[in-house]
């Protein structure tokens, strides 16, 4: 099959529906069918034949002579592609996407030096052969360059094991297409480029380094270095060549590179450095931006024509929204594309010691200690009783309560680690909690449905008021909004018996029936290594109570009240028979009631006519 213009090699990859001038293309033909491969005849003419088998020695099938057109060979010289300027990267395909450069590999060449490499080579050829980008692969010790012209390309594929090479024998030449010459700076490279910087890119006037668009430069093409600010090689031995060179810069440019990310620029060291452009590159995150954090004197960047600007739009996020998070990044910041920001506010980190007035048990208003000292003495005092029957009366019959445990996993303070038991089920922690049935049916109305969940559910406790601290809130609308902040032992948890630290928000309101409660929520978490210390240090110093064996329980009002635990044991078998309550509930019913069994009585009818009592109380063994 002879090539002749507007013909189509079978391996050109770009599709036939594309080329204008494809013979599968020339209806109305007689002859419009592709030739298929055969072997030349003595019928087949001279070209023919010469192209053909020039075919078959090219390194992608493609002639090397270029189009024939009526018997003669028309020489076609390939010029290397170029870098559209707005096209982000992309070459322009002038040849139907068949690429302009071609990678010439030889093993070994690390070790035989480039001087002798070449110096065979051109021995062996008889045209002169035009090397780009000579360097040594850090890898694999293997000699690369890159040539631009096919018919160079041809000449040493066919001169693979035909070179030879006194000591080393022949010479292994691999031959690849490639897309562009790999952006890596030999030595003698990298001093023309260095020079080239500093004398043609920077301005000492200004103190300017301008290397946008530096893709397209023609001056270093013609020394045969590609720049490509987009690879992390290249881009290190640029960042390299500033520091030691360019430091005084104040001003940089890298607009229109292709820059995808900033990772290498963690290295740049400008401490000068007050403008940055990386307009119209592929910056795609704002995270890339915490790479510059070391340019402290940095106050003006572009970032406009970049992907990092549009997908905020597309997510719906308003321009503030971009802005605080570039500034979350580089909070040196004072104009982004030429637009001034705002004055940020923040804390005064230039000062080394900030000295916070000092922590008291209570801050309330004056005219509400008096109310909330005897209401927390008297609440946390009946809190602590077992059984908590008592509490019935400081709650409104609509109240509401909630609870929150917060674990402390990945704290930065150390913390003893308790588990929280059954207690985790009833938690509203809606960072935990996402269900919103769920959150609903853990807020608990009504006086009952409170009482019964600290009652039965809520472990006993004892909490140290010597670590209260309270904040008011509010005390508007005949309401009083306020905190406790403290620590409790849990009882009867065996012998770890853990300590949790607490803070408690109360919303109470004034009745005809006097103050209660409306609203209770509170928020429990393991207690630190340092509160845990202090608690156990107080306690130590707290004197001890007396014991069981010598401790008399309180007088009754009738007067007689049981001096043995024997006879405080017939006491509760005596009042489980007649209430029908169980051992446990009885005794909790005569304990609050200072073993008075007349006034346990009482209090048992009261709270078995408004149903305050659980099931479980008349469950026996």
């Amino acid at each position: 099959m002879s090539y002749r213009e507007g013909g189509r090699h079978h391996t050109d990859p770009t599709s036939t529906r594309f080329n204008n001038k494809s013979r599968y293309h020339q209806r109305g033909r007689p002859n419009n069918r592709p030739v298929p491969n055969r072997r030349p005849t003595a019928g087949d003419d001279l070209d023919s034949i010469t192209v053909s088998i020039g075919r078959h020695l090219t390194t992608d099938g493609v002639n090397t002579h270029g189009p024939v057109g009526r018997g003669r060979i028309v020489n076609q010289r390939i010029r290397p592609q170029q870098i559209h300027p707005g096209g982000g990267g992309r070459f322009n395909d002038r040849r139907n996407n068949q690429p302009p450069w071609w990678r010439i590999s030889i093993p070994q060449a690390g070790t035989m030096g480039k001087a002798v490499v070449m110096a065979a080579l051109k021995a062996h050829f008889t045209r002169q052969l035009l090397p780009y980008h000579y360097f040594i692969d850090r890898d694999t010790n293997m000699g690369v360059f890159f040539v631009n012209n096919q018919q160079d390309a041809d000449m040493l594929k066919r001169a693979n094991k035909k070179v030879e090479v006194q000591n080393f024998g022949p010479l292994s030449i691999m031959v690849s297409s490639a897309s562009f010459p790999a952006p890596v700076l030999d030595e003698d490279l990298r001093g023309y480029f260095k020079d080239y910087l500093c004398n043609r890119r920077f301005d000492r006037q200004t103190l300017q380094l301008q290397l946008s668009n530096l893709a397209d430069d023609e001056e270093l093409s013609a020394l045969g270095i590609y720049p490509q600010l987009n690879k992390q090689s290249f881009l290190r031995d640029v960042i390299d060549i500033i520091n030691k060179e360019l430091r005084m810069t104040r001003q940089l440019d890298l607009g229109s590179n292709n820059i995808s990310n900033l990772y290498e620029f963690r290295n740049l060291q400008l401490s000068d450095l007050v403008q940055l452009s990386l307009a119209s590159n592929q910056l795609r995150s704002v995270d890339e931006l915490g790479h510059l954090k070391q340019l402290t004197h940095l106050s003006h960047i572009f970032l406009k024509e970049n992907p990092l600007m549009f997908s905020y739009n597309a997510r719906n996020g308003s321009p503030d929204d971009l802005i605080s998070a570039i500034r979350q990044k580089l909070p040196q910041l004072k104009r982004i594309d030429g637009v001034d920001l705002p004055a940020q506010i923040g804390f005064a980190i230039d000062i080394e010691t900030v000295n916070l007035p000092k922590s008291v048990p209570h801050c309330v208003p004056q005219d509400m200690e008096s109310f909330l000292a005897k209401f927390i003495d008297e609440y946390y005092r009946l809190f602590d009783t077992r059984g908590r029957g008592e509490l019935y009366a400081c709650y409104h019959d609509s109240c509401m309560f909630s609870l929150c445990v917060a674990p402390t996993e990945g704290s930065i303070v150390p913390t003893k680690s308790f588990k929280y038991g059954a207690l985790i089920y009833d938690s509203r922690n809606f960072k935990k909690l996402f269900d919103d049935n769920k959150r609903a049916i853990l807020l608990r109305h009504g006086k009952t449905d409170v009482l019964d969940f600290l009652r039965v559910k809520f472990p006993l406790t004892k909490h140290d008021g010597k670590s209260f601290h309270v904040d008011v809130l509010s005390t508007a609308n005949n309401r009083a909004i306020f905190t406790v902040n403290g620590l409790y032992r849990e009882l009867d948890q065996g012998t770890n018996e853990p300590i949790r630290s607490f803070q408690r928000t109360f919303t109470c309101t004034q009745t005809p029936s006097g103050v209660l409660i409306i609203a209770d929520h509170i928020m429990i978490l393991n207690a630190t290594d340092s509160q845990i210390t202090n608690m156990n240090r107080v306690a130590a110093a707290a004197p001890p109570p007396p014991s069981s064996a010598t401790a008399q329980p309180p007088a009754s009002q009738t007067g007689v009240a049981p001096a043995t635990t024997e006879v405080q044991n017939k006491l509760i078998q005596e009042f489980s028979r007649q209430s029908g309550m169980n051992v446990t509930y009885s005794q909790i019913c005569l304990a609050e009631n200072n073993w008075n069994y007349e006034k346990a009585a009482q209090k048992f009818q009261e709270c078995q006519k408004l149903n305050a009592i659980p099931a479980e109380a008349f469950v026996k063994p």
